[in-house]
């Protein structure tokens, strides 16, 4: 036992006694960054369907048939379209993987299921590369096109003299440029050191073009993206009307709102978030009816008094703490909440639906295989009003 808490307990598995026919590997042959690696993927599915059913009761009060049949949208392997590896030691003593379980010990990764075959080949090429600068860097993070053919990296170095991470700046660049389409080597701040190659990726999806940095947020999994933009688009409503999107990124769901009639409000606090938007919407045709804000979202509310027919939220694993009830103070209509992390989203429907809204629709996306993770989308609308 880890740890005690009013409402749940928590500890973790030291030994398997009795291996269950629906775990499929041992737990030494798992990857250090799929903690789920061993369950086999239906039943895991259906173990997330009852997690995410009983955070919803245990958190928000909210009873299990509130949300329906609640399908659960299946995704092949080799999905991640961002990554983000940990590195220890330098030179010949370099290791490039993920974090071992409960620790800060990187582990290489071998065989992992999750990542695509092309970034599973430049894994050794990257680490010796890296190794042969002799410079010291704690992470990489990669971001690449949804056919696996381009990718962008950002090399994050440590604390250090500047005069040093200048030059180690210099070094990592050039040993990752012949790697990546694009290479960013930043500081433990994130401020920009060093530069080189193309700055964005062209990521399609739903028949739409979004310019994308490293830097900024775009949805994981290379199989399920469609599906969502389309399921978020019906779940929008009609007729037509005008639409709030808040934590709105790169403009990925505005794309399925303007693609459903609606006039877009996209709110983003991100900067680089915020100027791919920017890059975004030149391109498109319908761009007429999107106006990006540059701004958090609880900074647009105490600014702006304006209603929405519609809002669609996509907020960070943090989800919707203390504005919930504003935002949907905002939404005359239709809310339509994005969420990774059932236990936010579970407090976050107790306040939504306690300004006048029910759940009428939810669906679950299996974007994390291999992790315990699951992606939600729910959607209320605003009951009427009882006349006397």
């Amino acid at each position: 036992m880890e740890e005690l808490r009013r409402s749940f307990w928590r500890g973790r598995a030291v030994e398997v006694l009795a291996a269950s026919s629906d775990r499929t590997l041992p737990p030494e042959r798992s990857c250090p960054g799929c903690d789920w690696g061993f369950f086999e993927l239906s039943a895991a599915r259906n173990a997330k369907r009852a997690l995410f059913l009983e955070t919803m009761q245990r958190i928000g009060k909210i009873p299990a048939g509130s949300f329906g049949e609640l399908p659960i949208t299946a995704s092949p392997l080799a999905h991640r379209i961002r990554n983000r590896f940990h590195l220890s030691g330098r030179g010949g003593e370099l290791v490039l993987g993920q974090f071992a379980p409960r620790t800060n010990r990187v582990e290489p990764i071998s065989g992992c299921r999750a990542i695509t075959g092309p970034t599973a080949e430049i894994l050794l090429p990257v680490r010796d590369a890296l190794a042969a600068t002799g410079a010291s860097v704690c992470e990489l993070a990669t971001l690449e096109d949804p056919d696996g053919g381009k990718r962008l990296g950002r090399a994050v170095l440590p604390d250090g003299p500047k005069r040093l991470l200048k030059s180690d700046a210099e070094a990592v660049a050039s040993a990752l440029t012949p790697l990546f389409a694009g290479v960013k080597v930043v500081d433990f701040e994130g401020m920009l050191l060093r530069e080189a190659g193309e700055p964005r990726l062209d990521m399609r999806a739903g028949g739409r073009t979004f310019l994308v940095s490293v830097d900024t947020f775009f949805q994981g999994n290379r199989h399920l993206a469609d599906a969502l933009l389309q399921d978020v688009g019906q779940a929008s409503g009609s007729p037509p009307g005008d639409a709030l999107d808040a934590f709105g990124g790169v403009g990925f769901f505005a794309a399925a709102l303007l693609a459903a009639g609606h006039g877009v409000v996209s709110v983003e606090g991100s900067a680089s978030a915020a100027r791919d938007a920017a890059m975004t919407r030149l391109t498109w045709p319908d761009a007429d009816r999107w106006k990006i804000v540059p701004s958090s979202v609880a900074g647009f509310l105490s600014g702006s008094h304006a209603r929405f027919d519609l809002v669609v939220a996509d907020p960070p694993r943090a989800g919707l703490a203390g504005i919930a009830k504003p935002l949907a103070g905002r939404a005359r209509n239709r809310f339509v909440y994005v969420s990774c992390d059932p236990a936010t989203l579970a407090r976050d429907l107790s306040d939504i639906t306690a300004e006048g809204f029910e759940i009428t629709g939810a669906r679950l996306y299996d974007l994390f295989p291999l992790t315990h993770r699951v992606e939600a989308v729910v959607t209320l609308a605003r009951v009427a009003r009882k006349t006397a």
